[in-house]
């Protein structure tokens, strides 16, 4: 159980780069509409909590499961595994960024988090298991 709660690196990075991004594609998005800095991040939390709630139930639940199917049973090629659960929970965003253009940037940002922070993660598993 103490391997799930490394998942925090995971929700919390793609979080903090999604909510990054966002700010600055809100802040500087040309479409007739003059925006503030607070409204900015405004825009943005609305985006990543209510129009990504599907996102986010999907992201953890797959997390979880894959977890304990590869990572809790055995932790050997821990590194392998993190990508193989990497590739696996990317599959649905990669899909929705090709067919979805206009939000593209968004999930190809929220792939590249996910990797970085799968790859933070292994040095958590790695503290958890010692």
């Amino acid at each position: 159980m103490k391997i799930l709660r490394t998942n925090w690196i995971n929700i919390l990075g793609v979080f903090i780069f999604l909510l990054i991004y966002s700010i600055i594609f809100n802040f500087t998005v040309d479409d007739g509409v003059t925006r503030n800095f607070f409204q900015s991040i405004f825009a943005a939390i609305f985006l990543i909590l209510l129009y990504g709630l599907m996102f986010w139930a999907g992201f953890i639940l797959a997390l979880i499961i894959l977890d304990l199917i590869l990572i809790i049973p055995n932790q050997d090629k821990l590194t392998l595994k993190l990508l193989f659960e990497w590739a696996i929970i990317s599959i649905p965003f990669i899909y929705w960024a090709i067919i979805y253009e206009k939000q593209r940037s968004i999930f190809i940002v929220a792939i590249i988090a996910f990797l970085i922070t799968q790859l933070l993660r292994k040095k958590l598993i790695n503290k958890v298991i010692h």
